[in-house]
């Protein structure tokens, strides 16, 4: 769809600028690249979920013909360990192994299966120690296991810091919300009610495997390629856990990456990195480390198993007067952007609704399992699955249409939400209207053709804020042909992002997209962004191409007023050309800005090229440690309403997704077909996989289900026909974003599994409080229903 617009670039579909490349094969990735004279590297992985290391032999795999290097994790390997916001993590563990999967060494050898053989050759003596993996037992004063006793001592990050719990020695982050007096208010509401949910641990299922290479090149520099969505934080784990200087470090990020929501923590290139430096002599080889698909399934980083207890009150009308929340990331045996999840699963339910009274108590804790940290929607879908869960059964209990609550207490433009910031750019009501309309609210299903087949509809409200402190620094150069390059370390993982920010150049210039070249991520090149995360690239990058853009034509003018006689202030610039803007036919082309040179190209006559440069910094406000309360917690908020019709089968207990719409509140829509691409993505992959089918299966910390054919994710057969799914795009345009925009790729997802839950209980009257909801629970469900009217 085309959205309301006046420009000539904004807030048009144009196609993808990568995707020729991608349909017809052409586009290289991490797994793709070779180097001359690689090496193939190889993890030995731990088979306990807890445990000592006591020793480790490596001289069988060192004899092995093919065998270049093996390393294990010591002082050499090892010096320092890192983290997102805790320090609490080697590149191969070291003393203990935390996770069923820890890497203890690693090989690099001639070819893969020389590599894997002398894994297999590696013994690793253990002395087994009782593990933890059930939440509430870790989250415990006193748990059947203590993951990192000295964790009090570990660095902690200092823009962010982690807040740890004196008496729960698990606990990695500790974050609180205190609006007014929710317990007082209790006593005021006609209807309280008190419930608990929670959600399956799941997998991003990134269409390309984790994968690093690694090289040090003849200054004994380490280059390291990768499949990080944070460059820049990557090159600072890299560095920083082996105390090398960060001019000693570059990170290169390819063209193309297959994807990343969240979970593309630097493991993979971190080993490559210790593999290319343990190396002896000179000249070092190259190392690849390209994870399986099963290493990719069964040892990276997860959305974690999620807690959320919840007690809310309300008047008889439906008027929400309190609510109280405890919310319980159950993390992996290392922090990661679990920290952050942790704390940050906050926003959703502190902006849904005007809640006068508002108490929330979220942890994050460690238990012996894999990492478990950012996911697409960074802990809002989890604890927004609670909320709105919980705000249907209070629609029912009072007799209330679950649509009309939610309308007459969802946030509005100029409300305090619970941090008591001053909510702008809000699209709630927007959305769940057009929502209610898509899906035909308030009209009946058709009734199905058997008995057994029960039909409901379910709605759901979300939001996604996005994070500060936030930066984002660009390049912008022209060049003599007019074509105008970004140099810019936002990650294109399949979002979009070079074609939105080649629109947006291309209307600052007045240029076809054709005339716009964005860069690859290489810290050599491309200057600082926090990464690509939070749903940020296009507000944060945007407005730091928007500034550099102006610096760039800046010097241009500057330059082309000389050469026409005129003030600055006087010109423009569109079709590769600067012209007087009340006398377009004085005008000259960017090229006879620009000096031919004898058996050279082209120069300027001074300031060496035309290179616009800029930051763009939110430092927002950091919440205060006991209320919460700040002016500006995030950068924005973007909304999102989504309704489903489902049908239910009570023979087989199959649920099937008949009906869905989602409508998203993207401040402005720089490119509709982008936007309505993420929303198919979130809504009918994630959306429905994650309230339907995916789970991550383990048994004393062994993932079960570390293949596709047992892992389940959505397929087209599990999505409503082509004409019974519909996206609507809401535009209420943020005053600091880039032509209004905020952003929208994690609110895809993030009210998707509580709409179809929703709608399950309109079916069969059955309320779920686990995700996801299988056909084994729905059987089990309908016979305890079935026994209790018996009874």
């Amino acid at each position: 769809m085309e959205t309301n617009n006046e420009y000539e670039y904004i807030g048009k579909s144009e196609r993808n600028v990568n995707g020729i490349e991608k349909v017809t094969g052409a586009a290289k990735y991490c797994s793709d690249m070779e180097l001359p004279r690689m090496l193939y590297g190889k993890v030995k992985r731990s088979p306990y979920p807890h445990a000592r290391i006591i020793s480790i032999d490596i001289s069988k795999a060192k004899e092995l013909p093919g065998v270049k290097v093996v390393i294990v994790g010591d002082e050499k390997t090892c010096p320092y360990r890192f983290g997102a916001g805790v320090a609490d993590e080697y590149v191969l563990a070291r003393d203990k192994v935390l996770y069923v999967g820890d890497a203890v060494a690693a090989v690099a050898a001639e070819t893969e299966e020389i590599a894997q053989e002398a894994v297999d050759l590696i013994e690793v003596e253990y002395e087994e120690l009782p593990p933890v993996f059930d939440g509430d037992e870790a989250f415990s004063k006193n748990p059947p296991a203590v993951l990192h006793e000295d964790l009090k001592s570990y660095k902690t990050i200092r823009s962010v810091p982690p807040r740890f719990d004196e008496n729960r020695p698990n606990v990695f982050n500790y974050f609180r919300i205190r609006r007014n007096n929710a317990e007082e208010a209790f006593k005021e509401a006609d209807i309280v009610l008190e419930n608990r949910f929670e959600v399956a641990m799941i997998h991003h299922v990134q269409m390309e495997p984790h994968c690093g290479v690694a090289k040090v090149d003849g200054t004994g520099r380490l280059i390291v390629w990768g499949t990080t969505s944070k460059p820049y934080g990557m090159h600072k784990d890299i560095s920083e856990s082996r105390g090398m200087a960060s001019s000693a470090v570059r990170v290169i990020v390819p063209t193309h990456v297959g994807g990343a929501f969240g979970g593309r923590e630097p493991k993979a290139e971190q080993i490559a990195a210790s593999l290319a430096l343990a190396q002896k002599g000179y000249p070092k080889r190259p190392v690849k480390m390209r994870f399986t698909r099963e290493e990719q399934l069964s040892t990276t980083t997860t959305r974690a198993r999620y807690i959320v207890e919840i007690k809310t009150g309300a008047k008889k009308d439906g008027t929400l007067v309190a609510n109280k929340m405890k919310t319980i990331l159950v993390g992996g045996a290392y922090a990661g952007t679990g920290y952050l999840t942790a704390r940050n699963g906050s926003f959703g339910p502190a902006a849904n609704y005007k809640i006068p009274n508002f108490s929330l108590d979220a942890y994050g804790v460690y238990t012996n399992q894999r990492m478990a940290g950012a996911f697409r929607g960074f802990g809002n879908a989890e604890t927004l699955w609670g909320m709105e869960s919980q705000i249907d059964m209070l629609a029912h209990e009072l007799n209330i249409d679950p649509l009309k609550i939610r309308l007459m207490n969802c946030i509005d433009e100029g409300d305090l939400n619970a941090f008591q910031e001053k909510m702008h750019s809000v699209g709630a009501k927007e959305c769940l209207e057009a929502a209610a309309r898509d899906i035909e609210w308030g009209k009946k299903p058709e009734k199905p053709k058997e008995p057994h087949l029960k039909m409901g509809k379910g709605i759901a409200l979300g939001n996604k804020y996005s994070l500060v402190p936030t930066a984002s620094a660009c390049f912008i150069k022209v060049h003599p042909d007019g074509l105008v390059e970004l140099r810019t370390s936002t990650v294109e993982l399949g979002q979009g992002s070079n074609t939105i920010f080649s629109q947006m150049i291309s209307e600052e210039f007045q240029i076809p997209v054709s005339m716009v070249r964005v860069l690859n991520p290489d810290t050599d090149i491309t200057p600082f962004d926090l990464g690509t995360a939070s749903s940020r690239s296009t507000f944060n990058m945007g407005n730091a191409i928007r500034k550099a853009c102006a610096d760039a034509k800046k010097q241009l003018f500057e330059i082309a007023a000389k050469e026409l006689g005129v003030t600055e202030d006087v010109l423009e610039t569109a079709d590769s050309r600067v012209f007087v803007k009340d006398s377009p036919g004085k005008s000259l082309h960017i090229k006879d800005l620009f000096i031919p040179m004898v058996i050279g190209g082209y120069t300027l006559k001074e300031g060496g090229e035309i290179f616009g440069k800029a930051t763009y910094y939110l430092p927002g406000v950091m919440p205060d440690p006991e209320t919460g309360a700040s002016e500006r917690p995030a950068s924005f908020y973007m909304f999102v309403a989504q309704a489903a019709e489902v049908e239910v089968d009570t023979q087989t207990g199959k649920i099937r997704v008949t009906k869905m719409v989602t409508a998203n509140d993207c401040g402005k829509a720089i490119n509709p077909m982008m936007v309505e691409g993420q929303q198919d993505g979130g809504v009918l992959s994630m959306g429905i996989g994650s309230a339907l089918l995916e789970e991550v299966i383990t048994d004393n910390g062994v993932m079960l289900n570390p293949q596709f054919a047992d892992y389940k994710i959505p397929t087209t057969l599990d999505c409503p026909n082509c004409d019974n799914y519909k996206s609507a795009i809401i535009e209420t345009a943020h005053r600091e974003g880039p032509w209004g925009a905020k952003g929208v790729g994690e609110g895809t997802m993030v009210s998707s599994a509580p709409a179809i839950a929703n709608a399950i209980y309109d079916a069969i009257g059955i309320r779920f409080h686990e995700i996801p909801i299988t056909p084994e629970k729905v059987l089990r469900a309908l016979k305890e229903k079935n026994q209790e009217s018996l009874g």
